[in-house]
């Protein structure tokens, strides 16, 4: 093992869902999901109003994604054992492909803001609460499942 990675640069987290959320029944047979992972650092004392702004905006759009089975399930999660500090929560969120991976992030942005300056207003929120610099995204799939 040791030849065939550099386990220097492993991650291994602790995490608690603090909304968990699945679509009804088992996903098509030989579907393989995405998984998108976007993580945040929200600032000290700010976790509470973190999560009443993201149910707030973003629980609503990802139910209906789940309702119309472009999203298998998703959840807010955080770090339940303190690492490095590099993020304090995460949003993950499994589809049944990349391409819905990558139109699930654009729709939840366009989804529900019809409202001119909504979608500005809704960033500046979350703004209050988290370091906008220390956000990333990562995306995780399989190629192959035996």
């Amino acid at each position: 093992m040791m030849e065939a990675a550099d386990v220097s640069k492993t991650r291994d987290y602790i995490t608690r869902d603090l909304v968990f959320v699945t679509g009804t029944g088992a996903p098509p047979a030989g579907v393989l999901p995405w998984t998108r992972y976007n993580y945040v650092k929200v600032k000290p004392g700010k976790g509470g109003d973190y999560r009443k702004v993201w149910e707030k905006y973003n629980k609503p759009v990802l139910d209906k994604l789940v309702a119309d089975g472009t999203v298998l399930a998703y959840g807010l999660a955080v770090e339940e054992v303190r690492t490095d500090g590099d993020f304090t929560h995460f949003v993950w969120y499994a589809t049944k492909t990349w391409l819905h991976s990558k139109s699930c992030a654009r729709r939840s942005w366009q989804t529900g803001t019809e409202e001119p300056g909504r979608a500005g207003r809704d960033y500046a929120e979350f703004l209050k609460t988290i370091e906008p610099d220390a956000s990333r995204s990562e995306v995780a799939g399989r190629l192959c499942s035996r």
